[in-house]
């Protein structure tokens, strides 16, 4: 599917339409590359941990992420999930209203850029695969080879295409590759930022709640559980990572008496984008119009007890 998108894209260079559904097909496909890679770092697609991790670092080629490093941040997301004092470690920063009461105008105002659409859905997902990811973080503790070796082989590749399709392969795989992380950063975000999401300080945090409670279920049809291996079932994945995303969706639903999944449609995702900030007092996502205002002396002095 990668490279069946990629030759038609770049076949139909100069059809805007026909690069369109060639990128999003070529997303898809990347998508669920990157799934078994995922998957590959919980050593839950093949019974072997050498197979899952020769198979992970080649696919770092296609996916642009370092498979150790990856594994190694990604192991982080999950240990501390729901984990307010151990923000660092997600995806995506979410400030609490205490902490937005007691920045200053700059933070703020970063903070809102950081938070807007815009970067949310495109600029920071291409930023981040495309350059943040060539020298990722806990590089040192992963190893530096790690990020060397993706980089030479995502070189030859891009290489090799380019060398046999030409400058409309090349263009076509930026534009897919585009495509791929504005869908990825979107799915990602949504993932844990729905209105009801969970967090809690580190004594507080309860797994099964955070699995449940914290991770979404994206109900888009069986096309997008395809072309994204069953990212749909986020929870179940939190409450154990080991369920090969091949074996999710049958999973769910065997669990579906006894379950209750935080479940989005298309509107409900995008809706999401709208929540910026953890009310810890309500115990739920909150827009900026939402937040009173406070003395900041007084917010600060809140903020460095919290």
């Amino acid at each position: 599917m990668w490279f069946g998108a990629l030759a038609a894209g770049a076949w139909l260079w100069g059809n805007p339409v026909g690069v369109a559904v060639a990128a999003l097909v070529f997303a898809g496909g990347s998508i669920r590359l990157f799934g078994i890679q995922h998957d590959n770092g919980h050593n839950s697609y093949f019974t072997s941990r050498r197979a899952n991790a020769i198979c992970g670092v080649l696919l770092g080629a296609f996916t642009a992420n370092a498979f150790h490093t990856t594994r190694l941040n990604h192991n982080m997301h999950h240990a501390n999930l729901g984990n307010l004092d151990e923000m660092a470690s997600h995806e995506v920063l979410t400030w609490t209203v205490v902490q937005w009461q007691a920045a200053g105008p700059w933070q703020r105002l970063g903070y809102r850029i950081y938070r807007s659409v815009p970067v949310i859905c495109f600029l920071g997902p291409v930023l981040i695969v495309f350059f943040r990811y060539r020298w990722p973080k806990n590089l040192r503790r992963a190893g530096w080879w790690d990020a060397v070796l993706n980089n030479a082989l995502m070189a030859a590749l891009w290489g090799a295409v380019a060398l046999v399709g030409g400058w409309p392969v090349f263009w076509m795989l930026l534009v897919g590759g585009v495509t791929t992380t504005t869908i990825g950063g979107i799915m990602v975000y949504s993932g844990h930022n729905h209105e009801d999401t969970y967090w809690q300080r580190a004594g507080d945090v309860n797994i099964e709640e955070a699995a449940l409670k914290g991770a979404s279920v994206l109900q888009l049809g069986p096309v997008f559980d395809f072309m994204t291996f069953n990212f749909a079932y986020h929870d179940l994945h939190h409450l154990n990572a080991r369920i090969p995303a091949y074996r999710l969706r049958a999973c769910h639903r065997s669990l579906s008496d006894v379950m209750t999944p935080r479940a989005l449609g298309l509107g409900d995702a995008l809706g999401s984008l709208r929540w910026k900030l953890w009310d810890e007092e309500k115990g739920r996502m909150v827009r900026f119009r939402d937040v009173p205002q406070v003395d900041q002396s007084q917010a600060q002095g809140t903020a460095s007890h919290a």
